[in-house]
């Protein structure tokens, strides 16, 4: 057996938190176990159902493979043990008596990402859990996969862009669930919504603060006055400086369909996480915006008249919203004491078109 295990089963063993357990524990504290037991790369320490299911990315894989192979750290497990985990401080969380959704950063073999995951418990064991890894994505030698199976999204995960889930820490209290699920319903509707009446009329059923920010895979996504053009041919037009709502209302995410969507509250905190499928069928090349401006969506066109190949690559992975491809993510929205959304955090992965990642 690997030093990593023999770590990592000291440190579940030693944790006061599963030592002190009922005999019928909740889904919270198997969820904690179940982070412990991934690190350390053995599920045979959790109590798990007769018919457990494990699903990664939408396979069905025995639980010894995949991450259980790979994960070298998570947030807030053992850091004494593993010193990837003291640079990680990601981890938000929706823990009920038979279900837990976490989102929380983590490490496998020094690369960063985000796990978002969902367990289901079953008489105080683990039934199932789906798991939506999002990795780091390098560009030049350390390319790995990218681009291989899918297009290049315009923010792909970067390990040191993700910061502390502040946010989601002291939001406001006692939020109407109904009014959380209606807004986080309403904005990703308005997103793929192709009709602009459409996406005003979704847009008017809710409402943003008015210092609200989107990220995207760390990155701000809203707000950014100096942030790139999508269409050379109109400069003066740019998604990222937009505000949230100005984004959505643009047509900018109109290339997108809704596939599906899974909604998981915490009124109590003012905190909702959302596992969405978005469709890419590349057959929408541009959008028009509410003044008129029809904007160029970025991706592979030709090879222009007389130019040189590798110049218009010259080593730069380049974003490309008119291919074929699906999207899997998990967006999470903070909502203010007026019950408007404050702040969305995105983390989201490509994949061919059609696959889906997005737990049942």
């Amino acid at each position: 057996m690997s030093a990593r295990w023999f770590l990592a089963a000291a440190a579940l063993l030693a944790a006061p938190a599963l030592a002190q357990d009922s005999e019928m524990p909740d889904a919270a504290l198997l969820a904690d176990r179940f982070e412990y037991a991934l690190v350390a790369g053995d599920y045979r320490v959790l109590d798990l159902t007769e018919d457990f299911t494990y699903i990664e990315n939408g396979a069905q894989l025995d639980p010894w493979d995949g991450m259980w192979r790979t994960t070298t750290a998570v947030e807030g497990v053992s850091p004494a043990a593993f010193a990837g985990a003291f640079t990680l401080d990601y981890r938000v969380g929706i823990d009920g008596p038979d279900e837990v959704v976490r989102v929380v950063e983590y490490e496998e073999n020094g690369v960063r990402g985000v796990m978002a995951y969902r367990l289901l418990a079953r008489e105080g064991k683990i039934a199932r859990i789906d798991v939506l890894p999002i990795r780091e994505e390098f560009g030049g030698d350390r390319g790995g996969t990218i681009t291989l199976l899918q297009p290049m999204l315009p923010f792909t995960m970067g390990g040191g862009n993700v910061g502390p889930a502040v946010h989601f820490v002291a939001g406001a209290a006692n939020v109407d669930a109904a009014l959380m699920a209606e807004s986080m319903t309403n904005y990703l509707e308005a997103m793929a919504a192709d009709a602009p009446q459409l996406r005003h009329e979704l847009l008017a059923r809710f409402a943003f603060s008015e210092s609200c920010v989107r990220e995207d895979n760390g990155q701000r996504a809203t707000g950014v006055a100096d942030s790139a053009i999508l269409d050379p041919s109109q400069p003066s037009f740019s998604p990222y400086a937009l505000g949230c709502r100005e984004q959505v209302l643009s047509g900018f995410y109109s290339n997108y369909e809704l596939a599906n969507l899974q909604l998981h509250l915490d009124p109590e905190r003012a905190t909702g996480i959302a596992f969405v499928r978005l469709d890419q069928p590349g057959t929408k090349l541009s959008f028009t915006t509410p003044e008129g401006i029809e904007i160029a969506y970025p991706g592979p066109r030709g090879v222009a008249q007389d130019a040189d190949p590798s110049e218009q690559f010259d080593g730069r992975v380049l974003d490309n919203m008119i291919t074929p491809m699906s999207v899997n993510g998990v967006f999470l929205f903070a909502f203010d004491r007026s019950g408007a959304i404050a702040h969305i955090d995105a983390f989201y992965r490509g994949a061919p078109l059609g696959w889906d990642a997005v737990p049942d």
